[in-house]
């Protein structure tokens, strides 16, 4: 079913394109938007330089490129794509020209997106001053160095003060452009783009750059990979063993084997690793015990909490002390019946 944006006023978003850019920094956002507009959201393209071609960092020769404009329409979105960092990154002369238009042409009304290097970009035309931002987490500091005047959070999929949206690296740009989609057309509309996209899991902006669960994808085990992404896929659902095992025709016990072998962890210790990260970053985002619990997949309030004490010797903040009687339950709630 397609779905229309609510107004049905189109909305112009300009990609804004220097030397060296990254082709997944351009092309990951660009995807997201163009699925929305084929599910009926009103979305304008356009792709924009102070040069008609430029090559990307990949090698790459991309032509056709709109000029500057001098006036930006209402409600526009500026897409600022990263290029490959260097210490004298964008102290060329077209990159410094597109520095000067980001100066003076953005309106009140206009949202502006760094993704990745892009935050350097905005940093230069002076976007970042007194404002929280990110990049990409191997260049966190080198963005506090160059600009004291920004408030850099490391450890952010994106961040967003006022009118500036800034990113982490690489695929964080799908994730702020389904945000974007989400504001504009609703969270439903954003799940369906999202799903087009095979984006399982939409991060959020306070979700950490490198997923912890990243330490337990070192393995080479195609089985394990699949059942990982399957537990993903369905962090919500009440699971059982034994359905899992079915879902990819094995015995329980060879699947729970060749788990604990290629990851260190049992199939239920690896879901609460997923659910406790995921309660984690809504807990920090300003949700309830109760409200983060049901999010991440735990069936009460009190299963978080007795998971979470077991974790991190601690209570989550502003959870009650009472976690006694939740802990007995620990190793049983994470599926509809008993699996031995």
């Amino acid at each position: 079913m397609k779905h229309a944006n609510p107004n049905n006023t189109p909305i112009d978003i300009y990609f804004l394109l220097t030397p060296d850019v990254h082709l997944l920094d351009l092309a990951g956002p660009c995807q997201a938007f163009h699925e929305a507009i084929s599910y009926g959201m009103a979305l304008n393209l356009h792709f924009i330089s102070d040069q008609n071609s430029l090559n990307s960092h990949q090698g790459l020769t991309l032509g056709g490129i709109q000029p500057l404009p001098s006036v930006l329409p209402h409600n526009a979105i500026v897409v600022v794509c990263a290029s490959k960092y260097h210490e004298e990154i964008y102290r060329n002369q077209a990159s410094e020209r597109c520095i000067e238009w980001l100066r003076h042409t953005p309106k009140a009304d206009t949202r502006i997106l760094g993704i990745c290097t892009g935050a350097f970009l905005l940093g230069l035309a002076g976007w970042l001053d007194n404002r929280q931002s990110t990049t990409h987490h191997k260049l966190t500091k080198a963005l506090s160095r160059y600009f004291p005047a920004a408030k850099v959070l490391p450890e952010r999929i994106f961040v967003q003060d006022g009118q500036v949206y800034t990113t982490a690296g690489v695929t964080a740009g799908i994730d702020l452009a389904l945000q974007l989609i989400e504001e504009i057309s609703g969270s439903r509309f954003a799940m369906e783009v999202a799903r087009e996209l095979v984006v399982y899991r939409r991060r959020m902006a306070n979700d950490p750059q490198i997923s912890k669960q990243l330490s337990y994808r070192s393995h080479i085990s195609p089985l394990v990979h699949s059942i990982q992404d399957y537990l993903q896929a369905r962090l919500h659902e009440k699971l059982a063993l034994a359905d899992i095992a079915d879902a990819f025709r094995v015995s329980s016990r060879h699947m729970q084997r060749e788990f604990k072998n290629a990851t260190g962890l049992t199939i239920r210790e690896f879901l609460v690793e997923l659910r406790l990260e995921e309660a984690k970053c809504y807990i920090e985002n300003g949700d309830t015990i109760e409200v983060a619990a049901l999010k991440s997949g735990f069936p009460q309030a009190s299963s978080l909490r007795a998971a979470w004490k077991k974790k991190y010797k601690t209570l989550p903040k502003g959870s009650a002390a009472k976690v006694d009687a939740a802990a007995e339950s620990t190793g049983r709630y994470l599926f509809n019946r008993s699996t031995g």
